[in-house]
């Protein structure tokens, strides 16, 4: 094939065709890589929030004990385990009753490593990120931090009263 003045051979043109081929399968192996995985985040984020919505919905009038147990009962069903959750869920979790009204409450943040964690880390597994080298660099800077903060207090409306 004669472009401009030059040959170019077959192979030459089939040889740009695959660098574009891998380029765009590279680039889309990437958006999907990291859409599952802040799908998966927003979605465990999704079934607490239906556990804690069912809980006030019909535990009302139930001690702080009795939802605790329900809430476990619950996560087994929604197939929620402990490890889908960092430790920081368990220990900002606030459960309130009073009368006929729950409400449960909790916060949280999960780190996205689309490239992997850091490598360079303290003992406790925090870093700063002056003292990164080579990839760490990287993957500091594409980390993503989502905060989450599932909420559901009983509504007023829905609760049943003994007055004629």
């Amino acid at each position: 094939m004669l472009v401009n003045g030059r040959q170019l051979s077959d192979r030459h043109e089939q040889g740009f065709s695959t660098f574009k081929f891998l380029f765009w399968l590279a680039l889309l192996g990437t958006i999907v890589w990291n859409g599952f995985l802040g799908f998966n985040a927003y979605y465990n984020n999704w079934k607490v929030e239906d556990v804690f919505t069912l809980l006030v919905e019909n535990k009302a009038s139930a001690s702080e004990a009795e939802v605790r147990s329900q809430m476990q009962k619950l996560f087994g069903l929604k197939y929620i385990s402990h490890k889908d959750f960092p430790e920081e869920f368990f220990d900002n979790l606030s459960i309130k009753t009073s009368g006929s009204i729950v409400e449960i409450s909790s916060n949280y943040q999960v780190t996205l490593w689309p490239v992997g964690r850091v490598e360079e880390t303290d003992e406790d597994g925090s870093y700063h990120p002056d003292d990164l080298n080579g990839l760490d660099i990287l993957r500091d800077k594409l980390r993503v931090d989502l905060e989450f903060e599932p909420y559901a207090i009983t509504d007023p409306s829905l609760i049943q009263t003994d007055a004629p």
